[in-house]
């Protein structure tokens, strides 16, 4: 299970950062969470690359106005979102790749998820 603010070493990670933050503990299982995120409004996408994963591009949130919570769920480099998972999430999510490897690591592909989810959502702000 990876660690969780106030882990030692998630703290010495994030060098401060962390009490920055708002943390939420929903549950045990992913399954639960995503469960929890959804039931209060949050739509909530799979990071993977699958036949029925849509690309970043097209992702379906911070469209127009609508600004509703969006949260990602990521999977291990190894095996990926569990698929149980992928079908309480509203949507699968792949990051475009070109080449032999199809995917990126999981720090990676977080950090150009949340920073086009800040993109969309700075701009559906603007147009409100």
């Amino acid at each position: 299970m990876t660690p969780r603010p106030p882990h030692p070493k998630v703290l010495k990670t994030a060098m401060g950062a962390a009490e920055f933050v708002e943390q939420n503990n929903y549950s045990c299982t992913t399954i639960e969470t995503v469960r929890g995120l959804r039931s209060k409004g949050c739509r909530v996408y799979a990071l993977e690359t699958t036949e029925k994963s849509q690309s970043l591009f097209e992702a379906p949130f911070f469209v127009e106005d609508d600004t509703s919570p969006v949260a990602f769920v990521l999977g291990n480099e190894l095996i990926g979102v569990d698929i149980t998972v992928m079908r309480e999430c509203d949507g699968i999510i792949k990051l475009p790749t070109f080449g032999f490897k199809n995917s990126l690591n999981v720090a990676t592909c977080a950090g150009i998820a949340v920073w086009d989810a800040l993109r969309r959502l700075e701009k559906a702000r603007e147009d409100q």
